[in-house]
């Protein structure tokens, strides 16, 4: 689904006038997981089926370590500033507390202006993702730069428009997900099938 070519008629304002726009936090060295903490931390590592979920296994450090100006909020859109998979996922589990590794920037909506979950389209929309790889600097680890996203333009509808786009994308990820579960089981159970045909007698 495109809502491109972007409508020219339609509203546009850049990012950091409907969003508020902050990195994650930055640990010194690996994040250290304590069964005991009280602070979910979300890194590159737990997204997953093509960057669109985050999984429940999330480490967890104690909550004092992390001041709470970097604790996630439902609703915030949680956008992969480093590396080649540029992609955007809004944040909504049921965590007391969590906050996101410095891998992600973090933009949260003015929810007057713009839905958490037509943002996330609209960034990882084809022809925004090729606006963005045009801007990724680095040699050996790509990064976008805070800037290139405050000054993305983005297309306003109407929220209701918005919530009607972001709702059909939310359809499509949920049958994509699907499917590759359903691929994934057939292949189990075929590479079953196969594994036993050569053990007849059990």
């Amino acid at each position: 689904m495109q809502y491109l070519q972007y409508n020219c008629s339609a509203n546009l304002k850049t990012l950091n006038h409907i969003t508020h726009l902050f990195s994650g936090y930055s640990f010194r060295g690996k994040v250290k997981h304590l069964p005991q903490g009280d602070l979910a931390v979300i890194q590159l590592k737990d997204l997953q089926e093509d960057y669109s979920t985050i999984g429940t296994q999330l480490t967890r450090v104690n909550a004092e370590a992390v001041k709470r100006k970097y604790y996630l909020q439902k609703g915030d859109v949680l956008f992969v500033s480093k590396g080649a998979n540029n992609r955007a996922l809004v944040y909504h589990l049921d965590l007391p507390r969590a906050t996101a590794s410095s891998s992600f920037f973090i933009f949260r909506c003015d929810r007057t202006q713009v839905e958490p979950g037509y943002l996330a389209w609209f960034l990882n929309a084809p022809l925004t993702q090729h606006k963005l790889k045009q801007n990724l600097t680095g040699t050996y680890t790509l990064n976008l730069n805070r800037s290139v996203l405050e000054q993305l333009e983005i297309v306003l509808p109407s929220l209701e428009q918005q919530r009607k786009i972001a709702s059909l994308d939310q359809l499509m990820q949920t049958e994509k997900n699907l499917s590759r579960e359903l691929m994934r089981k057939r292949e189990h159970f075929v590479q079953t099938l196969l594994s036993n045909s050569l053990n007849p007698d059990q």
